[in-house]
């Protein structure tokens, strides 16, 4: 999964997790008909959040894997392993006196 959806992902599960705090601070209901329906809008709400973090899940258990066996495959070349790109980055900002904190 690219970058961009797994971003929008985290928008909608965020969204949806608000939505569900919003709708359980309001009003009782005061009928078994409204109860009835809070509670059905309360588990399509949740069902959505675990269905989008399930997915998120997946997708970072791919990327694990994948991380993971780029590196088994530079020790096994018995390389050292490589910087990732934020590294990088990170360490030519500190050569220029540039700090992130």
């Amino acid at each position: 999964m690219d970058k961009a959806k797994k971003l929008d992902l985290l928008k909608r599960s965020l969204g949806l997790k608000h939505k569900l705090k919003v709708h359980e601070s309001t009003k009782a209901p005061e009928t078994h008909d409204e109860t009835a329906k809070m509670l059905v809008a309360k588990w399509d709400f949740e069902d959505e959040i675990q269905a989008i973090e399930g997915l998120l899940q997946e997708s970072r258990a791919e990327s694990i894997r994948q991380k993971r066996e780029q590196i088994l495959k530079e020790l096994a070349a018995g390389g050292t392993l490589s910087k990732n790109k934020d590294e990088s980055a990170e360490d030519s900002d500190d050569s220029r006196g540039n700090s992130r904190n």
